[in-house]
């Protein structure tokens, strides 16, 4: 047994090792490829494929470094892995020597990096759209897609002034909303005031937010609006009280809120128009308070007012026919009884008769005009009523009565006079002229006139 088994390790073991050895060789070593001679047409063109590789590698390089720093493996991680599985597979490919086969793994991997690189620029802007959409739409539910743009957006592209700035948006969006909702509910109660504060803090939170800037435009409007009505409405409550100056001051305040409004400038015209019917009223009262008290030259001058101002004024300009006869009359009549002297001129006394004649055909004459009428009646009798009168000297004076008659030296002479103005001249040689004027009047006279040179030269 022993020899048998001394045998065995002798002869059969070396064999077996040997095989085994030689088979698990050549499973781990690289097949060996049997020798072929190579053309130099051969060495170029891997030479051509190996430059070729190297060259796109570097461009793999560069793009897969951008896209790095873009966070790639953020938005577009699958796409990455599958494009570097193939800079793997060209690597190895490059290893073997196949040089044609790992260009094109290369340059498939490029592709699909420039591809993801465009990807990249493509996702950035819709975020950017959507993210800002979000943003302006302002409701609950676009907190979350804001803020996930947002973090899409600075992820690529955390230079991008539109990327921070789409973070910050988002960022106050949740605050914003808050105040834009405060604000709404103030102004359905309106309360514009309140409002306005929560739209200006919505305004200073996101200053590019169109719904926020439209929610304050809109309440600073109505704001407006409500004084401009306060003011309108002021001023109509001072019309209806004939507060002509404040209602005037309220449709101005009005008038400078909105410049050139034609309310303003209708309600302005009211004002006008009340206060000249008012006035016309007034004055037209007044006018027919002269004619009662017979004071034709004022209501005269009341209605030539009125009809100044408004000549279509048809009461005005009937009344004014009436009162410009009477006031006629009236002021002949006291001009005569005024100085009643001049009625010793005959075309004078003539003429007050005939002004007796108008005055005493006016139908219902009133007291002034009764009382007018009957003092001239008694001036007309005086008129032609002469009165004695006296006058003495001193028998060396020579007397001349102008108008009258030269009365020549006398101590005292009588004669009768009809009123009116009367000179007395005397003259007297060596001594001083004399001239005595006196009046009659148709009244009886106090005492005799004296015209007498006394006074020596």
């Amino acid at each position: 047994g022993l020899l048998l088994l001394v045998t065995a390790v002798v002869f059969l073991l070396p064999t077996l090792v040997s095989e085994s050895l030689i088979l698990e060789a050549d499973k781990s070593s690289p097949p060996i490829r049997p020798e072929t001679i190579v053309s130099p047409s051969k060495v170029a063109e891997k030479t051509k494929y190996r430059q070729d590789s190297q060259r796109v590698l570097a461009q793999i390089i560069s793009v897969r470094d951008s896209l790095k720093q873009q966070n790639v493996e953020y938005w577009g991680d699958f796409e990455f892995r599958q494009a570097l599985a193939l800079v793997d597979q060209g690597d190895d490919q490059y290893g073997y020597g196949d040089y044609r086969d790992a260009l094109a793994s290369y340059q498939g991997s490029l592709e699909q990096l420039q591809a993801l690189e465009k990807s990249g620029k493509i996702i950035f802007e819709e975020a950017l759209l959507q993210g800002n959409s979000a943003v302006e739409n302002a409701q609950p539910a676009d907190i979350a897609r804001a803020t996930e743009a947002a973090a899409t957006a600075i992820a690529i592209a955390p230079e991008d002034a539109r990327a921070q700035q789409l973070n910050q948006r988002a960022a106050q969006l949740e605050r914003l909303i808050a105040a834009l909702d405060n604000g709404q509910q103030r102004l359905a109660t309106d309360e514009l005031a309140a409002a306005k504060a929560y739209f200006q803090q919505a305004v200073a939170m996101d200053g590019l937010h169109a719904k926020a800037a439209a929610a304050l435009a809109s309440v600073e409007k109505a704001i407006t609006e409500q004084r401009f009505r306060g003011h309108m409405s002021d001023g109509f409550a001072a019309l209806d009280n004939n507060q002509f100056v404040a209602a005037t001051n309220a449709f101005n305040r009005a008038g400078e809120i909105y410049q050139n409004s034609s309310a303003v400038a209708q309600a302005l015209s009211q004002v006008t128009t009340k206060e000249s019917q008012i006035s016309v009223s007034r004055q037209m009262r007044q006018a027919a308070e002269f004619e009662g008290s017979e004071q034709w030259q004022q209501a005269l001058e009341t209605y030539q007012t009125l009809l100044r101002t408004d000549s279509s004024l048809v009461e005005a300009k009937v009344k004014i026919i009436i009162v410009t006869v009477r006031a006629s009359l009236d002021s002949q009549l006291k001009a005569v009884l005024a100085d009643p002297l001049k009625l010793s001129a005959s075309n004078q006394y003539n003429s007050a008769q005939r002004l007796l004649q108008d005055a005493a055909g006016i139908a219902n004459p009133g007291p002034v005009l009764n009382q007018q009428i009957a003092e001239l009646k008694t001036v007309l009798q005086r008129a032609t009523t002469a009165v004695d009168v006296v006058l003495q000297s001193n028998n060396q004076t020579e007397v001349t009565l102008y108008r009258v008659a030269k009365l020549g030296v006398f101590e005292q002479t009588s004669l009768q006079l009809r009123p009116g103005r009367y000179i007395a001249a005397g003259t007297r040689l060596g001594y001083r002229d004399v001239r005595v004027e006196f009046t009659i009047t148709g009244a009886p006279i106090d005492g005799p006139i004296k015209v007498s040179c006394d006074e020596m030269i």
